[in-house]
């Protein structure tokens, strides 16, 4: 029998060469790193969310795709509604646009059905005055896919995506703007950027969010 004093002796010796072991697999050079999580570099931003728009240098080539613009009477509409067709046009698409008789939520929430009901690729709706009726239809149709041009939705569901800038941040009657409101950032050549940047995220499978445009 061995005597206790060389057993611990023994013990010690092997628990050393146990770490040892482990010390120069640890620091082994060609062992393979380790994998990083999957999706780290595939995040898809929330529903919801706002982001930093960036307008393709050109219009997104959409050739056949079907636009139909919800309308109403304003004159901060009307701006929008040039930008949204020359864009259009740019882009090869074909595009409809739907008059609101007034800025009545019952006048746009006709428009809004006549427009869905011609089942176009997307509907765009132009400015604040549209606000409160597609925040109650768009999450009815959630096949149907929708771009707000200067205003947005408090909630929008991920078939809605918005273009926003400073002094147009509406989100209706169901939410405060972002800062204070100004129909004179409504500018034909503000919404064209919009839409462009509107139309390339869809194109690009990103919906479902606002995007800010920095510098209108």
């Amino acid at each position: 029998m061995f005597p206790r004093a060389a057993m611990i002796h023994c013990g010690v010796l092997a628990l050393a060469g146990a770490l040892a072991l482990c010390g120069c697999a640890a620091a082994d050079p060609d062992a393979a790193p380790a994998a990083e999580p999957a999706g780290a570099s595939t995040v898809v931003p929330e529903p919801g969310r706002t982001i930093e728009a960036t307008p393709p240098g050109t219009a997104p080539a959409m050739t056949g795709y079907r636009i139909a613009v919800v309308h109403p009477p304003t004159a901060e509409a009307d701006r929008l509604l040039q930008g949204v067709l020359a864009l259009a046009d740019d882009a090869g698409a074909s595009i409809q646009t739907y008059d609101a008789a007034s800025t009545a939520e019952s006048d746009v929430a006709q428009a809004l059905s006549d427009a869905t009901a011609d089942q176009p690729d997307l509907v765009v709706g132009v400015g604040a005055d549209v606000v409160d009726t597609f925040s109650y239809d768009t999450a009815q149709m959630l096949d149907q896919q929708f771009l707000l041009i200067g205003a947005q939705l408090a909630e929008p569901t991920q078939n809605v995506i918005a273009v926003i800038w400073e002094g147009a941040t509406s989100r209706g009657s169901a939410a405060a703007p972002d800062a204070d409101l100004s129909s004179e950032s409504a500018t034909v050549e503000v919404a064209e950027r919009a839409t462009a940047s509107g139309m390339a995220s869809i194109r690009d499978g990103v919906t479902g969010v606002v995007l800010h445009l920095s510098s209108p």
